[in-house]
């Protein structure tokens, strides 16, 4: 597992879970901490990002990803840290801080993405601006969102390489017109890229296709949990987010009242706006700890 760490080794502990699943940290994500105050560590998932084996999927589930977290702590010599996710990453802190409850100070959760049928269904169906709505692997055009999602898993997993390499692509453009990053068209790109991308939606596709292993209402009962203690949580949710829907942000406080929800200009991007609310969040967080 590749693990990037920032700040002092003294500072107060911040893990950070990136989205996806299988995008990997970025570097920017530093950005969010105190430089002198935070000691910041950003671990690839399994298959994800940085770390090796890319894109692979033997023991890759929801639980071994928990344990994984669990594990680094130790061998950091953390005894808690606070917990900063975004979308994917919201879902892996919540279900993380359930299983291991002391070893959670705080939660800042950003555009949270709750894993349940009605949320995987609207990103894969035909209609309403669905993110594959035109990646038609191997000639298949199914109205199904499950079928589809289905065959673009497999065809990740054992298409030939001009296949998975044409899925990733259009996935990737289709992404990226929904989140709003401007061009969609297909643009040469080196193929360390290219594989890259194929990686990461290999990964995605196959803990979308469970659910993450993990559903809404597991997710919904992992944050009453955490709601009935007294750990300062966060909730941050773009108002225009076309991902993870502004309902998620209300199904999560109505578990966790004492919650403190944030509605933030923009989508689901954690940039602009977004960025200064995460900086804003972390502060106020290690002020209550």
């Amino acid at each position: 597992m590749h693990v990037r760490q920032a700040g002092p080794a003294t500072g107060d502990p911040w893990l950070v879970l990136h989205g996806g699943p299988g995008s990997g940290c970025s570097p920017s994500m530093v950005a969010w901490f105190d430089p002198l105050r935070h000691r910041v560590v950003m671990p690839d998932q399994r298959g994800a990002g940085r770390s090796r084996p890319a894109g692979t999927l033997r023991r890759n589930t929801a639980g071994v990803l928990l344990a994984d977290l669990e594990q680094l702590r130790q061998a950091l010599g953390v005894q808690r840290w606070g917990v900063v996710g975004g979308s994917w990453g919201a879902a892996l802190a919540l279900a993380y801080a359930a299983r291991y409850p002391d070893a959670v100070a705080a939660l800042v959760l950003r555009g949270a993405f709750l894993t349940g049928r009605d949320d995987i269904h609207r990103l894969f169906s035909p209609r309403g601006g669905a993110m594959l709505r035109r990646v038609m692997a191997r000639g298949v055009r199914s109205s199904d969102a499950r079928a589809r999602l289905l065959t673009v898993s497999q065809v990740l997993q054992s298409g030939t390489t001009v296949q998975k390499l044409d899925t990733a692509g259009q996935w990737q453009r289709a992404e990226r017109r929904m989140l709003g990053l401007g061009r969609t068209r297909p643009v040469r790109q080196p193929w360390r890229e290219r594989m890259a991308a194929v990686n990461k939606y290999r990964v995605q596709a196959h803990y979308l296709r469970r659910r993450a292993g993990l559903g809404k209402p597991a997710l919904l009962k992992a944050a009453a949990q955490i709601g009935a203690r007294d750990v300062p949580v966060t909730l941050l949710h773009g108002r225009a987010d076309a991902v993870c829907r502004p309902a998620n942000a209300l199904r999560l406080q109505a578990v966790m009242p004492r919650a403190r929800l944030v509605w933030v200009p923009g989508g689901h991007v954690p940039a602009g706006a977004m960025a200064e609310a995460l900086r804003a969040a972390i502060r106020a967080a290690g002020r209550q700890r």
